[in-house]
């Protein structure tokens, strides 16, 4: 296979009106959803659980933090087309072509999912206690949701356009500690959404390692692609 050329706006695209607000860092814009560090860098690997729970509540970017509007996007694999089942949370369509552009696992460009340690897992992950506000620390309230999948082949990306009220968030529980005396608790989780009705349209963004391709499919060449990745991932 010839190698492909990877052009600079694929990898440091014009940051869209939406992410104005955003920290930005060698050039691109830190997710809100993402775990910011008091150093003034982020973790794209990991995710702040609040402001995830808030992002599917109320339909909130995860990119901006701010509404959708009228219309979001559901970036997503191939087992949530088929499942209609989705872990990641809502943007609103100008950060969803970012993300396209900007991100290298989105847009195609890693066929891997990284196996290094998560940022946070480091010395710059200064942890914070209270895993319900918004500071710059972090604490790993669901590990369940927190597990990545490094070094495991990365499948292709899509985009489904819905409307906010098209979904059912859900949840699970889980057993948590409190931080201060160590005693356990059950908690409910967000762990996600159901989306109740197909989708208004369905973009393939990309495949691993054949960059991004963003081509509209229709419902039934959705599932068969999806389907077909599905199983090569076994």
């Amino acid at each position: 296979m010839a190698e492909r050329v990877i052009a600079p706006e694929e990898t440091r695209p014009p940051i869209p009106a939406t992410l104005a607000e955003r920290p930005v860092k060698g050039g691109l814009a830190y997710p809100w959803v993402n775990v910011e560090l008091a150093d003034g860098g982020a973790d794209y690997r990991s995710t702040h659980y609040a402001r995830y729970e808030q992002a599917w509540t109320r339909c909130l970017c995860q990119s901006c933090g701010q509404p959708t509007g009228d219309r979001a996007v559901l970036v997503c694999g191939p087992r949530q087309i088929l499942t209609r089942r989705f872990d990641e949370p809502p943007v609103c369509p100008p950060c969803a072509l970012y993300a396209s552009r900007a991100c290298p696992m989105v847009g195609g460009r890693t066929e891997v999912y990284p196996a290094r340690p998560r940022v946070v897992a480091g010395h710059r992950g200064t942890k914070c206690a209270d895993p319900s506000c918004n500071c710059q620390g972090w604490i790993d309230t669901d590990p369940e949701h927190s597990a990545d999948q490094g070094g495991q082949p990365a499948l292709p990306w899509y985009a489904c356009w819905i409307r906010p009220g098209d979904y059912t968030v859900t949840a699970h529980k889980i057993i948590s500690k409190c931080s201060d005396l160590g005693c356990e608790h059950e908690r409910t989780i967000v762990n996600g959404a159901i989306l109740n009705v197909a989708p208004l349209k369905i973009i393939l963004i990309a495949e691993p390692g054949a960059g991004r391709i963003w081509r509209k499919l229709s419902l039934g060449e959705a599932a068969e692609h999806a389907a077909r990745w599905a199983a090569s991932d076994g």
